[in-house]
C-alpha cells in the first residue's frame, strides 16, 4: 500500500484555490461592465425623454386649436388643451428649476410653475410657434441641446 504525501493535497488545494480567485476576478470584472453599460443606458434616456415626451404629446394634441406655445410664469411652456365632458383643460409642459415638468389645470385657472408634476431632470426648454411651426429647443440634464420642428397640422396658435 502506498502511503499519501501532502505533496497531492497541496496540489489539489492550489487549485482550488487558483480557480477560486478566477472566478472572483471574472465577476468582478463582469460587475465592472455591467455598471458602465447600465450607466450609458440611463445615460442615454436622460437625454432622450425629455424632448421626446414633449414631441409625443404635442402629436396626441395636434388637432384644431390643441397646441400653442407660450409663456408659464417666467419661462417658455407648450400648451396642449383638450375638452373633456364639456370642460376645457390645459397641460403645461415646461422646465423649472432643473426639472420637466407638467402642469394639468381647467383652463382659466391660475397655475404658477411650483405646481407641476416633475417628469424628468433638465436644464431648459424654448418654445416658438411661428406659421404653424413649433420649434423645441431642450437641454438635457447633462447639458446637450436638441431641438426639434414640428409641423403643427391643426395650424397652432401663437
Amino acid at each position: 500500500m502506498k502511503r499519501s504525501t501532502g505533496a497531492g493535497t497541496i496540489a489539489a488545494l492550489t487549485l482550488a484555490c487558483v480557480f477560486g480567485v478566477t472566478m472572483l476576478l471574472s465577476l468582478a470584472t463582469g460587475a465592472g461592465v455591467y455598471q458602465r453599460v447600465a450607466d450609458r443606458v440611463e445615460r442615454s434616456a436622460r437625454q432622450r425623454v425629455g424632448l421626446a415626451y414633449i414631441t409625443a404629446k404635442v402629436h396626441a394634441y395636434d388637432r384644431t386649436g390643441g397646441v400653442r406655445a407660450g409663456r408659464f410664469g417666467e419661462v417658455d411652456a407648450v400648451f396642449l388643451t383638450e375638452e373633456l365632458e364639456g370642460v376645457a383643460y390645459e397641460t403645461a409642459l415646461y422646465v423649472h428649476e432643473g426639472w420637466m415638468k407638467e402642469a394639468m389645470y381647467e383652463q382659466g385657472w391660475t397655475m404658477s410653475p411650483e405646481d407641476g408634476t416633475a417628469i424628468t431632470e433638465a436644464q431648459s426648454l424654448t418654445a416658438e410657434m411661428g406659421d404653424g411651426l413649433l420649434t423645441l429647443t431642450y437641454i438635457d440634464p447633462d447639458g446637450r441641446t436638441e431641438t426639434a420642428k414640428l409641423m403643427i397640422r391643426s395650424g397652432g396658435q401663437g
